[in-house]
């Protein structure tokens, strides 16, 4: 019996907020159809005035969030082509550089094998230019093999120049190429004279193999009476037959007491030993042809 009393009451509750709601909706249709209509400031709706308020927020925050990926997107694709272009860069500058190189070295040998061209209108002899290809000793270079041989017209013993003056001589020969004994040996030899003076001497090299190098030479069997002073002219004398003479040598740069009967006599050559590149030989005079009579 209970039971069958509340039921129509729950009934009447539902009923009740069944129309509540019904009327709750149509007050909010209601309002949103009037404020749909109803225009606020810059002709905009109070309806799309509400709808602004709640989408705008999260649609600033999700703008922003995109906005800053695209920036670290385009700052990292940045990054990269400025990473390529300075790696580009880096290569120009590279293959410049080496363009610049090559072009100095150029102007060098130029420059070089036009002071050793200078020189042959007033040699005494023809001569030949020839490339150093290789080089000996320690610690100074004492031989030298130049690209120039017999078939070039490079004889035994013929004399090697530089632009400063007489290098050495030729020792051994080949078709195709030379080696060439320097002043700086020990065991070279030279007939020279003093140009001031006339006083002759024996000019050699101070460099063995362990020796710790000097590039003076010694001008041996200069007698303690003669005629010699620091800055004097050293050349070659001819009396060894292998040079002619009038060849420079270099300079007297230290005269000594010696022991003995001769002086001790320091000569600073007059060629660069230092940096050999390019020297200029001797070359083989071809022999004079003959006229013969025809046998009958």
């Amino acid at each position: 019996m209970a039971i069958g009393r509340t039921g129509p009451g729950v009934a009447r509750v539902i009923e009740g907020r069944k129309s509540g709601f019904l009327l709750g909706a149509l007050v909010l249709a209601h309002l949103v159809v009037i404020s749909r209509q109803v225009e606020g400031e810059g002709g905009v709706s109070l309806m799309q005035r509400a709808i602004w308020s709640v989408l705008l927020p999260p649609q600033r925050v999700v703008a922003s969030a995109i906005h800053g990926v695209k920036g670290v997107w385009q700052g990292y694709v940045g990054l990269r082509g400025t990473r390529d272009e300075n790696r580009r860069l880096q290569e120009q500058v590279r293959s410049l550089e080496s363009r610049l190189e090559a072009s100095q070295e150029q102007i060098g040998e130029a420059a070089r094998l036009r002071e050793i061209l200078e020189l042959r209108p007033i040699l005494p002899f023809p001569t030949l230019t020839a490339q150093v290809i290789a080089r000996e000793g320690v610690p100074w270079f004492r031989n030298i093999t130049i690209d120039k041989g017999l078939s070039d017209g490079v004889t035994l013993n013929a004399p090697v120049l530089g632009v400063g003056g007489v290098m050495g001589r030729v020792v051994e020969v080949g078709p195709r190429a030379a080696k060439v004994q320097l002043l700086l040996d020990r065991d070279s030899g030279m007939g020279v004279r003093i140009e001031r003076t006339r006083t002759t001497g024996v000019v050699a090299g101070q460099v063995a193999f362990s020796d710790s190098g000097t590039s003076e030479l010694l001008m041996k069997y200069v007698p303690v009476l003669a005629d010699v002073a620091v800055g004097d002219v050293v050349v070659t004398s001819g009396l060894d037959q292998m040079y002619p003479k009038g060849l420079v040598v270099g300079r007297v740069r230290s005269v000594g007491k010696g022991s003995g009967l001769f002086k001790e006599v320091a000569v600073q050559p007059s060629a660069n030993f230092e940096k050999i590149e390019e020297v200029m030989v001797a070359a083989a005079t071809p022999p004079t042809p003959q006229l013969t009579e025809s046998v009958r």
